[in-house]
């Protein structure tokens, strides 16, 4: 009996040890792809079909240029890749904004849409965080027919204004697209689309 209580037990470690390797790995970035200035890197994480990507760029400019720009949802059309449709749905106060947006997608593929709470946020007179929250559905914005509605999003911007008087930008991010789109597919997606949404708002930025 002592024996195989004995036995259950390193079994039991060797799957928590195998359980906390497995996880580190997947949290290992990969650099995807690196052009203009931006970087896009991704990772496989737990939970998740398709990779978390994270973007980081450097832009000449003030930290409040680059706050008044991400604040100014009709801007939006000017640099998030592939964008049809942007809209203000409800803004609570001068730090928190709901917004809709549907991007186009390729035949055969539906259009997907979402609608994101972006919640800002200063831990310092350096530094801004906006967590991206997404919202189901909205008086302002219900399922529409033939559109996807993404349902699962979990993201975050990080703007550093650096002493070189440069800003740092940095998007994070992992989204479900929803329908029946391969992952490999969505993979794919979730390098180019970023990366062109990024290097549109830093020539925006900077022009």
């Amino acid at each position: 009996m002592i024996k195989g209580n004995i036995s259950r037990v390193n079994f039991l470690c060797v799957f928590i040890v195998l359980f906390f390797c497995e996880t580190i790995i997947s949290q290992e970035w990969s650099l995807a792809k690196e052009k203009n200035g931006v970087k896009v890197f991704t990772r496989k994480i737990p939970g998740w079909g398709i990779k978390e990507y994270k973007v980081i760029f450097q832009v000449k400019s003030s930290l409040k240029k680059v706050i008044r720009i991400l604040k100014d949802v009709p801007s939006r059309y000017h640099w998030i890749h592939n964008t049809i449709e942007v809209r203000e749905i409800a803004r609570p106060n001068s730090d928190i904004v709901f917004i809709y947006n549907r991007i186009n997608a390729p035949w055969p593929v539906s259009d997907r849409d979402n609608i994101t709470k972006f919640s800002f946020s200063y831990p310092s007179n350096k530094s801004v965080r906006i967590d991206m929250q997404v919202i189901i559905t909205h008086a302002k914005a219900p399922i529409y027919d033939g559109i996807v509605r993404i349902r699962r999003l979990e993201g975050h911007w990080l703007i550093n204004a650096k002493d070189n008087g440069y800003i740092e930008i940095i998007q994070q991010c992992v989204a479900e697209p929803g329908g029946n789109i391969p992952d490999w597919l969505a993979n794919s997606a979730a390098v180019d689309s970023p990366y062109n949404s990024m290097y549109n708002l830093k020539k925006y930025i900077e022009r």
